[in-house]
């Protein structure tokens, strides 16, 4: 026999300088839709509900965030505030483009009430908190 058919390389897209990837930032985001881990880095961490301020600036290709099978994001541990209030007093939303709070992987149970996740994007959210 032929054998299992080759493995396809593990695509990565790391906007975390210290973190290395495999894929560069394409200039079509279509060309993310195979891709396997995106790693960037967050700017606010909300304890109250784990939610994550992801601007424009930190994540090159918004598309990635919601294409890549994992998403990876590095926060220093001192950038997490109590409550959303007080994340909202730290934003400044009209110095990007662009911004989401992320608060997990992507979960919906409207389809036959059944609980997917990843359906909308992601199928897991890993924090790496450091400690500066």
């Amino acid at each position: 026999g032929a054998g299992p058919a080759p493995r396809t390389p593990f695509r990565v897209l790391s906007m975390v300088h210290e973190v290395p990837g495999n894929v560069a930032p394409p200039g079509d985001p279509h060309a993310l839709a195979s891709l396997d881990l995106f790693v960037c880095e967050g700017v606010i961490g909300v304890a109250e509900n784990g939610a994550i301020w992801l601007p424009a600036s930190r994540l090159g290709e918004r598309a990635a965030l919601v294409l890549a099978s994992e998403v990876v994001i590095v926060l220093a541990r001192s950038a997490i505030v109590a409550d959303m209030h007080a994340a909202y007093a730290t934003v400044d939303v009209s110095a990007e483009p662009f911004g989401v709070f992320l608060a997990g992987p992507s979960k919906t149970a409207d389809i036959e009430q059944s609980l997917v996740i990843g359906a909308h994007g992601a199928t897991t959210v890993t924090v790496v908190l450091l400690d500066e």
